[in-house]
């Protein structure tokens, strides 16, 4: 079979991150215990096939923290976890604490609604320690959805002394934008619009006291984070960037980057005027 084209991995793509598949991932966090294992946090996280979940485990001497992404193969699903583990070594001679920090990178196959058990803080610690460190179950499920949605959470900490979290990372496709042009007290009226990502630039016109201003606008991912930790856990991948020009120039009046959170950010513009620029999610389709 030859190379693919570019736009059969296109559609692909839009098969993969299209509605009418949701994933959820399943999660219990469980310590060993002199008679029972006792389950000290429990939740889920669900959204798009393409989304990822981040887990945060701290306790006084170490810290975890990890990123699982899944690619599915038909009836089985590969899980792939990024771990940043830091752990309390010691003390200088000064009394300062020593931290040990460490990455690394797990996968395992399964098939869907199996249960993966999973050992954040390694397999190799020293027998008085993996006797108290916790474990994670991890369960796989899709089901069909009627349509797009946003990814949702649900987590219970049965023991408030541990510091324990999950969240959902989903990489939007779009986004829905409400420009308005601000001068003073004076506000234009709302222009909302859908943009996709990385696709053609698109001309809008506010008005302001009567005075047409005309922009090219849009939607990019933003530059690559720059830290290893940054990158290894996608906290970024809820960000989108507004590009911003004026028709027939190439130079860019600037970027406005974001998370779809509903608040407003501002570029000030050369004509005296201010653009800001609201990020939301898109409504469902």
């Amino acid at each position: 079979m030859g190379p693919l084209s570019f736009s059969s991995v296109l559609l692909m793509i839009a098969a993969l991150q299209g509605p009418g598949t949701r994933l959820t991932y399943r999660i219990r966090v469980i310590e060993p215990a002199a008679v029972t294992p006792r389950i000290l946090a429990s939740g889920a996280v669900s959204g798009p096939l393409d989304s990822d979940m981040r887990l945060t485990l701290r306790t006084d001497t170490a810290e975890v923290e990890a990123l699982f992404q899944v690619t599915a193969f038909g009836d089985t699903v590969t899980v792939a976890g990024e771990f940043l583990t830091r752990r309390l070594v010691g003390q200088s001679r000064r009394g300062l604490p020593l931290w040990e920090e460490d990455t690394y990178r797990r996968l395992v196959r399964m098939t869907w609604s199996d249960t993966a058990r999973i050992y954040p803080f390694g397999t190799s610690l020293a027998p008085a320690v993996a006797r108290r460190a916790p474990w994670v179950e991890l369960i796989l499920e899709r089901h069909f959805a009627g349509g797009e949605a946003r990814a949702g959470e649900q987590f219970e900490l049965r023991d408030s002394t541990r510091d324990l979290s999950i969240e959902a990372v989903v990489r939007p496709r779009r986004a829905r934008i409400i420009l308005n042009l601000v001068r003073g007290d004076t506000v234009s009226g709302p222009r909302p619009m859908d943009l996709v990502l990385e696709e053609p630039a698109r001309v809008v016109q506010l008005v302001l006291k009567g005075r047409p201003t005309t922009l090219v606008v849009s939607l990019t991912r933003p530059d690559p984070a720059r830290s290893a930790r940054a990158r290894a856990l996608a906290l970024d991948a809820d960000i989108v960037c507004l590009r911003v020009s004026q028709p027939a120039v190439l130079q860019p009046l600037g970027t406005i980057c974001g998370r779809l959170n509903n608040i407003a950010r501002q570029l000030p513009l050369p004509t005296g005027d201010t653009l800001a620029a609201t990020f939301a999610w898109p409504g469902p389709r």
